[in-house]
């Protein structure tokens, strides 16, 4: 009776390990996690919109930088973050080319934008993506 208790308890182990993989879709949990960016301006011009989907269970990582590469502003989104929206008020910085990257670690979106301000008469902005 006692052999019989133990072969059970251990194929019901082994069991539960395989339902645990199979609950899990067999993923690598440190694979990168798939993700949908927009980035586009306001009506505003001078504020960029910035969105992203993602699935649960992965990080992304927001960066705007400058044309020499310097980070200006970073947004780390969590495991359980799945939709983000963030304004970016581009209001501040000077006339030039920035961009911005999305990444999860191994894919890496970037988005290349130009500031410009139309002319010393009129206090207006432009922002251009390409």
């Amino acid at each position: 009776m006692k052999t019989f208790v133990k072969t059970f308890a251990l194929a019901l182990s082994l069991s539960a390990l395989s339902l645990t993989s199979f609950a899990t879709g067999g993923k690598d949990n440190t694979a990168p996690t798939a993700y949908k960016a927009a980035v586009f301006a306001s009506a505003s011009a001078t504020t960029l919109n910035v969105m992203i989907e993602k699935e649960m269970g992965g990080r992304v990582e927001i960066r705007l930088k400058d044309a020499s590469g310097r980070v200006l502003h970073t947004n780390h989104l969590q495991k359980k973050d799945g939709k983000f929206w963030s304004k970016l008020n581009m209001s501040n910085l000077a006339d030039g080319t920035y961009r911005v990257e999305v990444t999860n670690g191994v894919e890496t979106t970037v988005k290349d934008i130009t500031l410009s301000t139309q002319s010393p008469a009129t206090v207006s902005r432009n922002i251009e993506m390409n």
